[in-house]
């Protein structure tokens, strides 16, 4: 697993290659003047006696001035590498941030039915950073360690092979426990990121339904249901948190018991002779600088576990099957006449349950089809397989004549102005909404689409007028004037088929007396699907198509549908009714 990771993550290190070398140079050449520093140590305090002279005291002098001097130099590298190694892991992250970002646009839709948008947002967000200040974190640090264990073993056994046989055996004993802990630390580092991501899903469903929350009176139990998830994302953290702490005392601990040894042990030694105070000092601090790169090189593994962790989420999130780009056959919109026909289509969100059943029909070019029946008989559906949005299961639908499974799916759905019962606006003007995917068109236009789409009154009315800032969320507009300025984004794109899914739900009936006129002009010769609860409003359809569990019940004008006397006219007159 760690290889296969390493692997991945190679394309985002590999382009940074010849500043990471740069980096590792620098912190060789300061891990030298580390080295040096404990040896200049020594050679000070072997000056330090009794009647010094003052060629001592100046070779003393000189020798504080050099370990002055390394230690300055030492930081500064230092400081130029942390600073050097944050930039190169912000710009990682920020390629990986945009690829995630583009590769959501790439997934079906079936893909966000599956997944939860709180998941999504701790890959993006808190998985990505997680990878980044580990990067930052770690940078040369692994390299720079092993070189400076290395060379502080090498110069520990030259002072004394028997001192440093002693180090060698606490640090092993130190390896074998530590091993056990990471691999514990590691798993719930694992658990914890998916306790976020549910946590992060609970506040975005809390958010986007506050309207619900407030005329339900939920907030105290979802108050209590966020206290039990971050109770969960608490106790594992801790558990975590737990683990991973070990590392440090322990190896605090272990290490000040090989200074007391080594102290002890060579305090026997300067008596037999065999070492020098200055040279017993420097192998002390060797000794520091050997267990120091070891406690590191331990940290810098949970760092690693972090890393893999969120590496395999944000890299099982990128290998997540993208959308299909379909045929290759040329597409001239110019050209395109605009007859539909659904020939046995067959279609199941999940295996064995069938959503549409056989479904055949045709619309000719130019006519307004209103689709009509009971919640979950599969009106959403047929658009939504009109614009690719899902693959069928058996049967063809073609346009004009041609299996759209030969288009592009990208080209195929320029052709669609679609207008969704929940309408969707993003930060910005009023103006920059209307024109959102057709960005060449005039201020002239703008106005006209917005007059058409009854929404040029009221618009005209704000304070800034078309430069109004709004948003999703933006209280300033109600949503059935967020719904007539979605309406004028499609007039403005002039698409050559028209999907209208509730369209006229968010608006009072007086707005929709007058939408129902600018809906008869812009699907004048354009052919239009109209899904509608309110059966008033597709009187003038060219047909009528009654679904229910996935089936066309009755087809034809409303004339006759009311003359048939079947399931139509009972859902007419009931809402006549009422």
């Amino acid at each position: 697993m760690k290889n296969s990771i390493l692997k991945k993550l190679t394309p985002y290190l590999y382009q940074y290659r010849h500043k990471f070398l740069f980096l590792v140079i620098l912190a060789i050449i300061g891990n030298i003047f580390t080295l040096i520093g404990p040896y200049l140590v020594g050679k000070a305090i072997n000056q330090i006696h009794i009647g010094m002279s003052r060629e001592n005291f100046i070779f003393l002098g000189q020798i504080s001035g050099a370990l002055l001097l390394t230690y300055i130099l030492g930081a500064f590298l230092s400081l130029i590498q942390n600073v050097k190694m944050n930039v190169i892991s912000q710009e990682i992250v920020n390629t990986m941030r945009k690829n995630a970002f583009s590769k959501i646009h790439k997934f079906p839709l079936k893909t966000f039915n599956t997944m939860s948008q709180g998941n999504i947002l701790t890959i993006l967000i808190n998985d990505i950073d997680n990878i980044s200040s580990s990067l930052s974190q770690i940078g040369t640090r692994i390299i720079v360690n092993i070189l400076t264990i290395s060379t502080a073993l090498v110069i520990m056994i030259y002072i004394s092979p028997s001192l440093t046989v002693i180090q060698l055996i606490l640090v092993s004993i130190t390896g074998v426990f530590l091993k056990k802990i990471t691999m514990k630390s590691k798993e719930k580092r694992r658990i914890q990121q998916r306790h976020l991501g549910k946590l992060n899903s609970f506040v975005d469903e809390m958010l986007t339904g506050q309207s619900e929350v407030k005329s339900f009176s939920y907030e105290e139990r979802a108050i209590e249901k966020f206290k039990r998830l971050n109770e969960d994302y608490k106790e594992n953290a801790i558990k975590t948190l737990f683990f991973s702490g070990f590392n440090f005392p322990t190896l605090n601990f272990i290490n000040n018991i090989g200074y007391s040894l080594i102290i002890f042990i060579g305090a026997i030694f300067i008596l037999k002779g065999r070492l020098n105070l200055g040279e017993l000092s420097s192998f002390i601090i060797y000794s520091k600088l050997f267990n120091r790169p070891i406690a590191s090189i331990s940290e810098a593994y949970n760092i690693i576990q972090t890393v893999i962790v969120s590496s395999e989420r944000f890299f099982q999130f990128m290998e997540l099957k993208e959308d299909s780009l379909g045929g290759d056959r040329e597409l001239k919109a110019d050209e395109i006449r605009g007859s539909v026909e659904f020939k046995d289509v067959n279609f199941s969100y999940e295996k064995d349950v069938a959503i549409l059943k056989n479904l055949s029909f045709k619309v000719d070019s130019g006519k307004l089809v209103a689709i009509v029946g009971p919640t979950g008989g599969g009106k959403t559906t047929i658009v939504n397989l009109l614009m690719k949005f899902y693959d069928i299961s058996s049967g063809e639908i073609l346009l004009d004549g041609v299996n759209i499974e030969e288009y592009r799916k990208s080209d195929l759905r320029k052709l669609f102005g679609m207008v969704l019962q929940d309408s969707w606006l993003f930060t910005g003007t009023i103006a920059e909404n209307i024109k959102y995917g057709n960005e060449n068109i005039s201020d002239e236009d703008i106005i006209n689409s917005a007059k058409l789409a009854c929404a040029h009154d009221f618009i005209s009315k704000l304070p800034m007028g078309y430069d109004t800032i709004i948003s999703e969320d933006n209280m300033v507009l109600s949503q059935g004037q967020k719904q007539l300025i979605t309406i004028a984004r499609i007039i403005a794109s002039n698409p050559k088929f028209l999907i209208l899914d509730e369209a006229t739900s968010g608006v009072d009936t007086r707005t929709e007396l007058r939408l129902q006129k600018a809906i008869t002009n812009i699907t004048k010769n354009r052919t239009s699907f109209v899904i509608a609860h309110r059966l008033s409003t597709i009187k003038n359809a060219d047909l009528i198509l009654v679904l229910k569990d996935g089936a066309i019940i009755e087809k034809g004008t409303h004339k006759e549908l009311m003359e048939l006397g079947g399931f139509y006219q009972t859902m007419y007159n009931t809402q006549y009714a009422i």
